[in-house]
């Protein structure tokens, strides 16, 4: 699940902007620009991968798996698009006892389009307490493959893109079985951690000020709801000064004195409180904005924009 104002943003500015739910209701994400760094992943730079791995392709008229059962244990997806113009989002939820996808489905859509706070605050309300959430990769065309390694018990997953979740839509819907009794294997080794925390009423990121451009990371959500793991490039010389002011421009629905940022983001979409996946990817090197683009449940504002973020240098 992820959250950006599918809604129908505000257009202002020049920021980042996803459609679906758990990236943006807050409004005032702006239109994705074409990324510009071409990241050559490989399985030389994330390392081994014990267990199943799947290829996800999300292309502009429908996401397609190169598997869609798989046994129990350790699982990778591995996700590219083809698509140059925008962002897919994918992530891998699972419907809790009695929820049909229809039903989520429809529920997504309201706490993503509806202009009422309090409607959209019921629609949010429905969706986190109807699945899981497994994070899953954002990718882009110019960012390259980016993997997502859990230990998954058997049972019915589905693999959502969220540049459009609705039931009218049921292309950009995979169904993934895991059979078997128990998960077999160990998980993916990742040198590196991040962990998104809660720190009062703002959120933070623990991790290394330096990590590698071509790296596996082990992500823990320890904040009290869903977040995300995002790497956006800033423009070179940005400062925190830089940031700060335009996350708070587009917090108000302004345009920001300035846009430190080029391309689009690609990471971790959103994970359950309390949960933890790896995610594998090959960037340029260089200084990138740490970040989540979720909607805080209580404010309705983008994290980004309250001050979730962290700027690292990737080498």
């Amino acid at each position: 699940m992820r959250d950006a104002n599918p809604a129908g943003p505000s257009g202002v500015g020049r920021g980042p902007r996803r459609r679906g739910v758990l990236f943006g209701l807050a409004g005032g994400a702006t239109a994705l620009l074409p990324g510009t760094a071409v990241a050559q992943e490989s399985a030389r730079h994330h390392g081994p991968r014990a267990g199943t791995v799947v290829g996800a392709v999300a292309a502009p008229d429908g996401l397609t798996l190169s598997a869609d059962t798989v046994p129990a244990g350790v699982v990778t997806l591995r996700a590219t698009t083809p698509d140059p113009a925008q962002q897919h989002p994918l992530g891998l939820i699972r419907l809790l006892p009695g929820v049909s996808l229809d039903g989520f489905l429809t529920h997504y859509r309201q706490a993503a389009t509806a202009k009422d706070p309090a409607e959209r605050r019921a629609g949010l309300e429905l969706i986190d307490s109807e699945a899981r959430y497994f994070g899953g990769p954002a990718v882009t065309a110019a960012g390259g493959a980016v993997e997502v390694t859990w230990i998954l018990a058997p049972g019915t997953y589905h693999l959502l893109d969220y540049t459009t979740v609705d039931p009218a839509h049921p292309e950009r819907v995979r169904t993934l079985r895991v059979t078997g009794t128990s998960p077999q294997g160990r998980p993916r080794v990742a040198p590196h951690v991040i962990t998104p925390y809660d720190d009062g009423d703002r959120g933070r990121y623990l991790t290394a000020g330096t990590l590698p451009a071509a790296g596996v990371f082990q992500v823990v959500n320890h904040t009290a709801q869903l977040n995300e793991v995002m790497f956006l490039r800033t423009v070179a010389g940005a400062t925190d000064a830089d940031v700060t002011a335009c996350m708070e421009a587009l917090g108000r629905g302004e345009n920001p004195p300035v846009y430190p940022f080029t391309g689009v983001p690609t990471g971790l979409t959103p994970l359950q409180p309390g949960s933890s996946a790896v995610f594998a990817h090959s960037l340029q090197p260089g200084r990138y904005l740490l970040t989540s683009f979720i909607s805080n449940r209580q404010t309705l504002v983008k994290r980004a924009f309250e001050g979730m973020w962290q700027l690292v240098t990737l080498r």
